[in-house]
């Protein structure tokens, strides 16, 4: 078996720096949901710690549709049967699954490398296994180097770890990849771990995307699944419901079979409510060619789900918007530890969750395999458990359990500097199996490292924004130590404290120490920020007195994002006029900034801009985000204005739900997930 460092060459998109301003969390972080029909087990977690959070990561945003020939870091692993390609440098993603000895990909391998806004801190691509810790959503780590070490197990056998300290939630994140030489899967063991003597919200799904073709059928161990009730699913911002239903004849397909998922016409997606069936769990998703792609996973990792974009046109749009037309098609099969994405539950106080995970290709009778529900589940299990039984599952588990602190013999890939910073504030704290080298710090390390070392926060540069942000309460209470002196109190400490404490859930103390640090010092950040947290409190008119002060140090001039949150934010408030002047007085540089632009779209629709709004109706946007008909909305809008002035009706309101019942809208506004 080899293990070796490589590059991807791929036509693909660039991830610049993005947008340095942090974006506040959801101060109510249970999500409000809608349970339509949930079984009494069921309920236990619903919606419990996911609303929005991003800090201390930044938003990735700076991404466009053009693609240029492009050459990505990989880490490979193979031996005879397979060979395993990760991304280094966008989250370790595996990106594919080859099947040497029958000469195929077995995961859906996407022929470009192309960004878009679905993930948390918004970038993202598909294709290949994604594994997502940390918040409810496409992980903070999704487009981050990692750490890849090559390590000897006790019987001589390398194997390759993925790692990475992850922040927001204080985690160490571990994968040890095995590839025994004789073996035609793949296996990952995963190890999660709390450094902080307190429980923290824990998520984890295993994303994995396979080809979505004619035919193609996914199957789970148990037939109880919550599902979302799909006239819940109007837009990102509405209250979705979900309910217990049973496979394969899912009420919401009246009477198609779900097993199916190109009978799903709308975007959609199920979880397979494993914990009871079984002591493991297993998905695949079979072919009608013959062919299968199955995981297998020990009991922690019990629940599964199937998600599909769907075959109406804005499904259809979303696969070719992330790819090429027409070659995007893809669904994912996903392993979690919670009932569905929007159950949450805790890790413990300095708490451990492992489980292990296999990957692998298997050949299928069709006829079997297309047969009765209940009976082609069970040939599908059979075969499965011929490849690998629960008890061959198990003795693996143990083994690679038993080689977590097996020191590395190479670092291959370096991952970013943070696990450094907390290994020089408590080296007790770095699992034995990890390395952090010190030659990983860097400009974001540098003042918190600073502050560390001296005890004291250094000044930034007047007119440049911080280079990270921090949300960890070790070092909010190192930073509150140090300003407890005088001589310590600047405006950049006590932003980046009242920051701290505001995130953390003290809103009125984050609020008090950031218009102390605006008293030593105006900074256009810092005004941007309690716009912000005016925002959360409805306080728009102080909302938009903080964000005009922002504009006048020179906000729009560090960072195009403070000209597109005081157009939103004037938006928010009605003051249409006001938010198209900001708009209409930025460069040229700004005025071409994507969401800039649909920032204005609704100011420029109050005010009759129709030049304006036909420039942005023929974009082809990159940051559009799932689920944001905004862009949509105000087509029809624009249609409906034009069919009462047709008619000499007063209000084009009365003619809306016309205009979008019988109107087609142009393809590249049609990102809708259902109608």
């Amino acid at each position: 078996m080899k293990i070796y460092q490589s590059l991807l060459n791929i036509r693909g998109a660039a991830l610049e720096n993005g947008n340095p301003l942090p974006r506040f969390r959801d101060r109510a972080q249970d999500k409000p949901l809608i349970d339509a029909g949930l079984l009494e087990n069921e309920r236990k977690g619903f919606g419990y710690q996911t609303g929005f959070r991003e800090l201390p990561y930044t938003v990735q945003d700076d991404f466009h549709r053009d693609l240029k020939q492009r050459e990505l870091k990989t880490v490979v692993m193979e031996n005879d049967f397979l060979r395993a390609t990760f991304l280094a440098d966008f989250g370790g993603r595996l990106w594919s699954l080859f099947d040497k000895k029958a000469g195929r990909e077995l995961l859906f391998t996407n022929p470009v490398f192309r960004l878009a806004n679905l993930a948390i801190r918004d970038a993202w691509f598909s294709g290949g296994i994604e594994w997502n810790l940390g918040q409810f959503g496409h992980t903070c780590l999704t487009c981050e180097p990692m750490f890849f070490a090559r390590c000897t197990g006790k019987d001589g056998e390398p194997f390759l770890r993925m790692y990475e300290y992850e922040r927001q939630k204080c985690f160490f994140l571990q994968i040890d990849f095995h590839l025994p030489e004789d073996s035609d899967r793949l296996f990952a063991h995963v190890k999660i771990l709390n450094t902080k003597p307190e429980k923290a919200p824990l998520y984890w799904w295993t994303n994995i995307a396979v080809r979505e073709e004619k035919n193609v059928r996914v199957f789970s161990q148990s037939d109880g699944v919550v599902c979302i009730k799909p006239e819940t699913m109007s837009s990102q911002n509405s209250a979705h419901g979900f309910a217990h239903d049973t496979m394969p004849y899912l009420k919401s397909l009246n009477g198609l079979d779900a097993s199916y998922p190109q009978n799903l016409s709308y975007s959609n997606e199920y979880f397979f409510q494993n914990r009871h069936v079984l002591s493991d769990a297993w998905e695949a998703a079979v072919y009608d060619d013959g062919t299968a792609f199955w995981e297998r996973s020990t009991s922690a990792l019990c629940y599964r789900k199937m998600f599909c974009w769907g075959m109406q046109r804005g499904g259809v749009h979303w696969k070719d918007f992330l790819s090429l037309d027409g070659a995007g098609n893809y669904l994912e099969i996903q392993a979690g530890l919670s009932p569905s994405q929007v159950h949450g539950e805790d890790i413990g106080p300095n708490g451990c969750v492992r489980f292990t995970q296999v990957f692998g290709g298997m050949d299928v009778g069709p006829r079997e395999a297309f047969g009765d529900w209940e009976a082609s589940k069970q040939y599908v299990h059979g075969l499965i458990d011929s490849r690998l039984s629960e008890e061959e599952l198990l003795r693996a588990d143990r083994l690679y359990e038993a080689l977590e602190d097996t020191p590395p013999d190479e670092l291959l890939h370096f991952g970013s500097g943070w696990g450094a910073l907390e290994a020089a504030r408590d080296p007790g704290m770095i699992p034995k199996g990890l390395a952090f080298p010190k030659e990983t710090l860097g400009e974001k390390q540098r003042a918190w490292l600073t502050l560390l070392q001296t005890g004291r926060m250094p000044q930034p540069e007047p007119g440049c924004l911080p280079a990270s942000w921090m949300t960890d309460s070790r070092w909010t209470a190192l930073l509150a130590a140090s300003l407890q002196k005088e001589e310590n109190k600047d405006a950049g400490a006590l932003m980046h404290l009242g920051l701290m404490l505001y995130e953390s859930g003290k809103w009125q103390d984050g609020i008090a120490v950031m218009k102390q640090s605006l008293v030593i010092r105006p900074t256009a950040i810092c005004c941007r920020n309690l716009a912000q947290a005016m925002v959360q409190e409805n306080r728009l008119e102080e909302a938009c007195d903080y964000m005009e002060r922002a504009l006048s140090l020179g906000g729009a001039g560090q960072s195009e994002v403070v000209a597109q949150d005081a157009i939103d934010l004037f938006t928010k408030a009605g003051l249409y006029r006001k938010a198209w002047e900001c708009y209409f007085s930025l460069p040229e540089k700004l005025k071409a900034v994507e969401r800039i632009r649909l920032n204005t779209v609704r100011a420029a629709f109050e005010l009759r801009k129709w030049d304006f709004l036909e420039e942005q109706f023929a974009s082809h946007f990159a940051i559009m985000r799932e689920g944001e008909t905004m862009l949509l909305d105000t087509w029809f809008m624009v249609q409906a204005v034009r069919l009462a002035q047709q008619r000499g009706e007063p209000d084009w309101r009365a003619l809306l739900n016309e205009a979008r019942t019988t109107l087609s809208p142009p393809y590249n506004l049609d990102f809708r997930m259902t109608t």
